[in-house]
């Protein structure tokens, strides 16, 4: 399960893509008090795009020491389907939530990754595993779908 989480993390990674101008714009999407609010989890920042930590998206939240809690991946709407059609991103539809939506990936005990279109953007929200909480995910998806609604509030 390991090996293809860090795969499924690592496709995610590379997939997002951010130009210098845009930080500003995306971090109105979703604030630090927002991910805290939703999580329960203190101390939270943001950490700058560094896929080689895993902080591969145009938003990366992580605790005090680093850990990463949340990839926020925003792309052009056309790169969902990329994300749909990807083998193993899909394990099924979410209803009532922007255009549409999908959880995923479809193996493995824990769906972690969140993903919609709405409008001429697609978002992926992908929670990290907190390893020192028997490696469950630090956000469920309700949780996902909470700070998923507050995106798509401001897209």
């Amino acid at each position: 399960m390991y090996r293809n989480n860090v795969v499924l993390g690592v496709c995610i990674s590379s997939l997002f893509m951010v130009t210098f101008g845009q930080q500003a714009d995306h971090e109105k999407l979703l604030a630090i008090e927002e991910v805290e609010a939703v999580t329960g989890i203190e101390g939270i920042k943001l950490v700058p795009r560094n896929p080689q930590i895993g902080a591969g998206g145009e938003l990366n939240f992580a605790l005090a020491d680093g850990s990463m809690v949340l990839m926020v991946g925003i792309q052009d709407a056309p790169m969902y389907n990329e994300w749909k059609t990807q083998e193993g991103f899909f394990d099924e539809s979410v209803p009532d939530l922007g255009d549409e939506a999908f959880q995923g990936p479809s193996f493995g005990e824990y769906r972690y990754v969140l993903i919609f279109r709405k409008g001429d953007k697609a978002i992926a929200l992908s929670s990290f595993f907190n390893l020192g909480a028997g490696g469950e995910p630090f956000l469920s998806q309700a949780q996902l779908r909470e700070l998923a609604r507050l995106v798509i509030a401001r897209l």
